[in-house]
């Protein structure tokens, strides 16, 4: 329920600041040499599929280097932490866990042309997903990790994204981003130097 009024806010708001905006406002001018930087919050975590409960905010940022007037080449880092019940190996009953994300990596985009004052993009990104998994009772951790359980696993991942951007100020805007790391759904404050 929180999920959905945050993104049903979120939208309303975008909705909204749509009308503080300078038409093309996005320099058509400037073709490379600059960068995009994302700061964004996680609408949607990542492990909603395991019941799980945000403790936190997902956060994420992101700066872009634009290579060609419709590429760019970044980095990305982000942090989850989120946590939930379940029944592990060895054990009758549920125990609590938690669970702490990092993602950490390189990305490249292809972006659209200006529309107005929107500016789509989408593309690969890859690096490495770091996880603690925690198991709060003690005898259900040394249960499960009888049972071969590894709390920290750290390995590299690819993921596609497809996002767009919304200019409010010359170099200011809005973004959102549909992407897997340490969040599905995110959206934040961009910024263009």
């Amino acid at each position: 329920m929180k999920t959905t009024l945050s993104t049903l806010l979120t939208i309303t708001l975008l909705a909204g600041l749509s009308h503080l905006a300078e038409a093309q406002c996005w320099n058509p001018r400037q073709k490379t040499g600059f960068f995009d930087v994302n700061l964004g919050i996680g609408l949607l975590p990542t492990y909603a599929k395991d019941a799980g409960r945000p403790t936190g905010r997902p956060l994420s940022l992101s700066a872009n280097y634009r290579v060609q007037k419709n590429f760019s080449l970044g980095a990305f880092a982000g942090f989850s932490s989120t946590t939930g019940a379940r029944v592990f190996a060895g054990s009758e009953t549920a125990s609590s866990w938690e669970n702490r994300t990092t993602v950490a990596g390189l990305r490249f985009a292809a972006h659209s042309n200006p529309l107005g004052n929107w500016e789509f993009y989408g593309g690969m990104a890859g690096g490495l997903h770091y996880s603690r998994f925690d198991i709060m009772d003690a005898k259900a951790r040394e249960k499960a990790l009888k049972h071969g359980f590894d709390a920290i696993q750290s390995k590299f991942y690819a993921t596609g994204f497809l996002g767009a951007r919304f200019c409010l100020k010359k170099n200011f805007g809005l973004f959102t981003e549909l992407g897997m790391g340490d969040s599905i759904v995110k959206a934040g404050l961009s910024l263009r130097f």
